[in-house]
Parts: structure tokens; C-alpha cells; sequence
């Protein structure tokens, strides 16, 4: 599963640049207020089909947290390129740092947690990523730019270090003749 989060954080020292001298010069912050203001602070609870389109995240209310998991994957198991031993065996945090969670299906794994909405800023804080691509977490925050598109900022250290992503959300159904599980929302105005 790619939820964009690697590409955009590994791009390292040239991005921080490149957000430093736009800080500098005025530019817009990273995370601009559009106007947009959610209806409550569960308005972010829902499913979300990740920017990579191979993914969606449940993202629910858990003792007074948010969090989310992967409810579907489009490739929930191994194929022939990952090679005979892997092929047609369920898709597994393989990249996870502790080494007896590296058997554990990427179905249902959570990735989100921690997440408290902060009325002043109309985003949820506090939260923690984790990418199973890398096995590695990060920090992050998320802002809903409309009532059907969420942004997910992770990051190191301060939120600019960081990369967005931006996830659509979707009404989980039954697949009609192997179609996809989900329906798009109407799209933001």
C-alpha cells in the first residue's frame, strides 16, 4: 500500500529548502486555510480511499481519539513479482521494526491514532502515522478541505518537515461483478 507519505518525506533536505525559502518570500502556508469549516469534530470519522487509490482507511472515535485502519487493499495478497515463496500468501507489515509484529495482515492494521481536533486551527493534532512502507512513524495532523476530501500532513520533528497526501471519502458497498468495494462521494465544490 502507498499512501504517498514516503515519497514526499524522503525527499529530505531539498524540500525543507524549498519550504524555507517559500516561507520567507510570503507564500501561502503549508497547510492554507481555504475556508472550509467542519461541522463537528467527528466530520473526519468515515472511509477514505488513500491518493494512490490502492487503500482505504476507516478512520473512527476510540476512547476519545481518532483513529484509522486499513478496511481494504487492492492488493491483499502477494502476486508472482514478489516471488515464489510470497506469491498468493496475505499481504503482511513486512517492514515493521519490531520484528514479531512482521506477520501481521496489512488488512486491519492501524495506522492512525492519536488524532484530537482542535477547534482554533479546524484540524485534528497530536496524531501518529505509521507508513508500512517503511515501517517507520511519524507525526501528523489532518485537516478536512471540504466535507469529502481529508489532507493528511506526516512529518519529523515540526509539521514542516513533512509531505501531504490527500485522501477522497467513499461509501464501502458489496462489489457488483468484481468492481471495486466502494463508491466515491460527490466531489467538493
Amino acid at each position: 500500500m502507498k499512501i504517498m507519505l514516503h515519497a514526499a518525506l524522503s525527499r529530505g533536505f531539498l524540500w525543507c529548502l524549498l519550504a524555507f525559502v517559500s516561507l520567507s518570500v510570503g507564500a501561502p502556508r503549508a497547510l492554507a486555510d481555504d475556508g472550509y469549516v467542519p461541522s463537528d469534530p467527528s466530520a473526519i470519522a468515515g472511509d477514505w480511499l488513500v491518493e494512490s487509490r490502492d487503500a482505504v482507511i476507516r478512520i473512527e472515535q476510540v476512547d476519545g481519539e481518532y483513529q484509522g485502519y486499513i478496511l481494504w487493499q487492492l492488493h491483499d495478497t502477494y502476486g508472482p513479482e514478489d516471488g515464489p515463496d510470497l506469491n498468493g500468501k496475505v499481504v503482511v507489515d513486512r517492514n515493521n521494526p519490531d520484528p514479531a509484529l512482521r506477520s501481521q495482515p496489512l488488512t486491519g492494521l492501524r495506522l492512525l491514532k492519536g488524532l484530537h481536533y482542535d477547534v482554533g486551527n479546524r484540524k485534528w493534532v497530536g496524531g501518529r502515522v505509521y507508513n508500512s512502507e517503511n515501517g517507520r512513524t511519524y507525526n501528523c495532523q489532518v485537516r478536512l478541505l471540504g466535507p469529502n476530501r481529508l489532507q493528511l500532513r506526516g512529518y519529523i520533528g515540526i509539521s514542516l518537515f513533512g509531505g501531504n497526501t490527500v485522501w477522497s471519502r467513499v461509501t464501502m458497498r458489496v462489489p457488483i461483478h468484481g468492481g471495486l468495494p466502494f463508491v466515491m462521494a460527490a466531489p467538493d465544490k
